[in-house]
């Protein structure tokens, strides 16, 4: 069977071009032959859809994209939509129930992004991927990103910035926190260049959590918290 390296030759997406399928290998090695549901946001050429459809294959696999396609790729769905339309997005998942991999490579505008991932996260499956490529834009401003405030908020790379509290939320020592709907459901976020994964899954449930501390020791958290500041 070939392996991704081979198949991306025949297919040469964009992907190999940003350095992404060594990475891609890394972590979808174990699934390429497992019975899967993958969702792809931005068919572009077709070209990475091809690529997926003989690497997984087993896997039922869907891509959409705002620009209505006219050609079609055997044994893969195209959606044409917009991916931050949730009355779209939910027509998709309500064919799908659920995903196993799911890949943002659409229109990188942040806003985009943002939108896509907090609908879609809950229809990603317990150790299910969530990929967005192409984080580079989150520096554009034409893509709602900033090159010199990089605290800038509602871009994408800062609101993935704050999933990686989500997996150490319970080691959180400051009063008053705001509890993200993301803390406890990640498990690992892992960033390369110009590109993320976001693993799902429930945390470990740690020994120094709220639920574990006194009232008292909750209270000199307060004051010291109060006094410092």
């Amino acid at each position: 069977m070939s392996n991704l390296f081979e198949i991306v030759k025949k297919y040469p997406t964009t992907k190999n071009k940003m350095g992404y399928i060594d990475i891609y290998d890394s972590f979808f090695n174990k699934l390429k032959d497992q019975q899967i549901d993958i969702l792809e946001i931005g068919v572009d050429d077709g070209l990475s859809l091809k690529l997926w459809r003989e690497y997984f294959t087993k896997a039922n696999i869907c891509g959409i994209d705002i620009v209505k396609k006219d050609f079609k790729i055997n044994d893969v769905d195209i959606l044409c939509g917009d991916q931050s339309d949730h009355t779209f997005l939910n027509t998709v998942v309500k064919k799908y129930n659920k995903f196993d991999i799911i890949i943002d490579d659409g229109s990188h505008f942040s806003k985009h992004i943002i939108a896509s991932f907090k609908f879609l996260f809950k229809y990603l499956n317990n150790n299910g991927l969530y990929v967005i490529e192409d984080l580079q834009t989150s520096y554009f401003p034409r893509f709602g990103g900033s090159r010199l405030n990089l605290s800038k908020k509602n871009t994408s790379m800062n609101f993935i910035k704050k999933m990686t509290d989500s997996v150490n939320y319970e080691h959180h020592d400051r009063p008053f926190y705001k509890k993200s709907p993301y803390d406890g459901m990640i498990k690992s976020v892992n960033f390369y260049q110009n590109i993320v994964f976001i693993r799902k899954g429930e945390s470990r449930k740690l020994l120094y959590s709220e639920a574990t501390k006194s009232f008292g020791e909750y209270l000199k958290k307060i004051i010291s918290y109060i006094y410092k500041n």
